[in-house]
């Protein structure tokens, strides 16, 4: 974490919106330390709040778009023929494919406030045929709201590892 917060610092904004719209894609980096981290660099005047909401909103937004557009085109034929290695069998994405039909849209928007989850909900997404529209509509409400609260964490608590 300790170089990421030094691209941040050095590049600015567009590192931060780079890191979230990759991380998104699964990247072995955590978004919300990188969002939260982003709210301390506000607190402390390096950057400014209300860029710092556009472009980690931005950045999130972008990863989760490209990630449901990699379900929606090669998603269930890379589980089809890897999902063995992931412990997914055909019969297990049957009933996640069910389960995601019955309570997908709302599963986007809460999938945002649990780590780890939104990277497989995007790309669960689109593999189901969730219409694009439809997933902006309750992707947005979950990007924007959990990273506002990201970023005012960093912004207003002082965390030790900064």
């Amino acid at each position: 974490m300790e170089h990421v917060q030094e691209y941040i610092v050095q590049y600015g904004y567009l590192s931060v919106f780079f890191f979230l719209a990759l991380g998104i894609l699964g990247l072995p980096m955590p978004d919300e330390l990188i969002v939260t981290f982003a709210g301390y660099l506000a607190s402390a005047g390096t950057f400014r709040f209300v860029f710092t909401i556009f472009f980690t909103i931005s950045g999130v937004m972008v990863g989760t778009l490209f990630t449901y557009t990699l379900g929606r085109k090669i998603g269930k034929p890379l589980i089809h023929r890897f999902g063995r290695y992931l412990f997914l069998s055909p019969h297990r994405m049957q009933k996640i494919e069910r389960w995601f039909m019955a309570y997908g849209s709302w599963t986007v928007t809460i999938g945002y406030f649990l780590p780890g989850m939104r990277h497989f909900v995007c790309y669960v997404s689109g593999m189901s045929g969730m219409s694009i529209q439809r997933y902006i509509l309750f992707a947005i409400p979950g990007a924007i709201v959990s990273t506002t609260i990201c970023v005012l964490l960093g912004y207003f608590i002082r965390l030790p590892f900064f």
